[in-house]
Formats: structure tokens, C-alpha cells, sequence
């Protein structure tokens, strides 16, 4: 049998490589890990000589990782993620609860989810908390690469790899500003909303995931659609008469209480989604976010 010389590696040495990896280039990497680009590239190819393999190559200017590579990272996620759950085991053993909750959320989850990071983070002192918010297909993404251990997404992808539980209502609603002529319609049909200026989130957005599926679902082409990069720049926007939009409950309660913002009658209104915790169904969660998800089921 061919001895292993993989025990050689270093955990230091992972980290880089998982730190390439993600980045695809080696300055970024080296930044964030306060080290030297020739430092970065030393470490890669001291793990290159102990694995036998290129790790990564490049295509004109774009840095890339070879099957070697792939099979590598794979196995460095996964003793990563194990001695991350060690860590807080052996921290239950004490009876503690340790370590850090590391989650991504969709944009809009924003305007709910710190009071109950805050309320879950009083009741565990000891967990570290560290929060990415992004649109829907890069939250995803960075749960794919196993830069999260737990996503927070309002259209969970249909992927049988992965485990979503909802846990708390999502509804959609169209909004004006109080002035709007539409305002004062008592039914609005979807048709008649979508003939106004439609301001939507980047493609990627659950929300403007849900309205391009509600559109289908009605045969109605979205032809008057403008794209702005953020909830509060589509609330800014409708307020000053730029359009009319869909947003998540959640993002605009205080703009409809202080009348800045009315919510429209339309038909079929509102969507209907949920918020769902995500995570691979195969993986075992770590205690902390075992007890993160627990408290989004029950939180009283």
C-alpha cells in the first residue's frame, strides 16, 4: 500500500488553499490573510508537492482549479467544518455553548432578522456571531461553496440535497406612494399594475424571482420594469413618484405606518412565501447552528 504524505499538510496550509480557492486569486487571498502574495504562492506550491497534483492553472487571466484541486477542496471544507463542530462539542462537554454562528441572508431578511439574532445571542453568550447579507442566488452560492454552514432564503432552490424549514411568514405586497392614482382603486388587476413603472431588484433577487413566477402564472410581460441594486433605493424610488413596486412586508411596515407609502389592492395579493433556515441534508449541523435553527421554530 502507497504510504499517505497528505498528513504533511498544515492546517495554516488549508486555510490558504480554501482562501485561493474562494477567491481565485492569490493577491485577495494574501490580503485576507494579512500575508504576502509570494507567501501565498510558496504554501500552494508546497501543498502542490505534497499532493502530487496542480492545484490551479491558469486561462489567459483567470485563475482556476484543477480536479486535483476540486477533490483537494472538498476534503478541506469538510475537516474544516469537523473541527468546528469538535471545538463546540468539546465545549457541550463542559456544558457551554461555543463557538460561531456563520450565516448568510437574503437582503430583506435584514429588517427582521438582527432582533432575533439579538434576542438568540442574550440567551448564548458565548456564540460569536457572524451575519453576510446578499441577494437570493449569491446566498446560495456561498452555502454551495461552504462559506455557510446555515442560509436564511424566501425561495428555497428545488435542490433534494438540501433541507428548508420555514419558520416565519414572507408576504409580498405592491405598494404607491400615498398619492398615487392607483391609491385610491379599490381592485387593481395585476395587468393594470405591471402598465406603471415596476421598480424590481437584479435578477437573483427572491423577490423579483416571485414576481417574474406570479407574472407567468398570469401571462403578463413585466415590459416597464426598472432595476434598482437595493430595497431602500426601490423605497426612495417609489416615494418620490419614480414607479410602483413588490416588496416584502417586512422591508416597508414603518414607510405604510408613517403613510409614506400605501399598500395596493391587487389582485391575487398578497404573495404568499415563507422564510426557511437552509442547510445540506446530509451534513451534520454543528451544536451552534443546531440551536440557532431550533430557536427560529421557537423563539418565545
Amino acid at each position: 500500500m502507497r504510504p499517505s504524505f497528505l498528513h504533511r499538510l498544515t492546517l495554516r496550509q488549508i486555510e490558504i488553499f480554501l482562501a485561493v480557492c474562494r477567491l481565485r486569486n492569490y493577491s485577495r487571498a494574501a490580503d485576507e490573510l494579512a500575508l504576502t502574495q509570494p507567501a501565498v504562492s510558496a504554501q500552494i506550491r508546497q501543498v502542490e508537492n505534497v499532493v502530487g497534483e496542480a492545484l490551479f492553472d491558469y486561462i489567459g487571466k483567470q485563475l482556476n482549479i484543477t480536479p486535483a484541486g476540486l477533490l483537494l477542496e472538498r476534503a478541506a471544507r469538510d475537516l474544516q467544518q469537523r473541527l468546528v463542530s469538535l471545538e463546540m462539542e468539546l465545549a457541550e462537554l463542559k456544558g457551554e455553548v461555543q463557538g460561531t454562528l456563520n450565516i448568510a441572508a437574503e437582503s430583506s431578511a435584514q429588517y427582521f432578522l438582527p432582533g432575533l439574532l439579538s434576542t438568540f445571542s442574550e440567551r448564548n453568550p458565548g456564540v460569536d456571531i457572524r451575519l453576510d447579507i446578499d441577494n437570493r442566488a449569491r446566498t446560495l452560492k456561498r452555502l454551495n461553496e461552504g462559506r455557510h454552514e446555515l442560509v436564511i432564503t424566501g425561495a428555497p432552490p428545488p435542490d433534494r440535497t438540501l433541507q428548508f424549514t420555514p419558520f416565519r411568514d414572507n408576504p409580498l405586497i405592491a405598494v404607491a406612494r400615498a398619492d398615487h392614482p392607483l391609491s385610491n382603486n379599490e381592485s387593481i388587476s395585476f395587468f393594470e399594475l405591471t402598465q406603471e413603472r415596476l421598480l424590481l431588484r437584479e435578477s437573483g433577487s427572491g423577490t423579483r424571482l416571485a414576481v417574474e413566477e406570479f407574472a407567468q402564472i398570469k401571462a403578463v410581460k413585466l415590459t416597464h420594469v426598472y432595476q434598482l441594486g437595493s430595497l431602500e433605493a426601490i423605497k426612495a424610488g417609489v416615494m418620490e413618484g419614480l414607479g410602483v413596486s413588490i416588496l416584502p412586508l417586512d422591508a416597508c411596515t414603518q414607510e405604510i405606518e408613517h403613510g409614506l407609502l400605501r399598500s395596493l389592492p391587487v389582485d391575487g395579493f398578497p404573495l404568499k412565501r415563507s422564510w426557511c433556515v437552509v442547510h445540506f441534508r446530509k451534513r451534520q449541523l454543528t451544536p451552534v447552528s443546531q440551536r440557532f435553527t431550533q430557536f427560529l421554530l421557537d423563539p418565545d
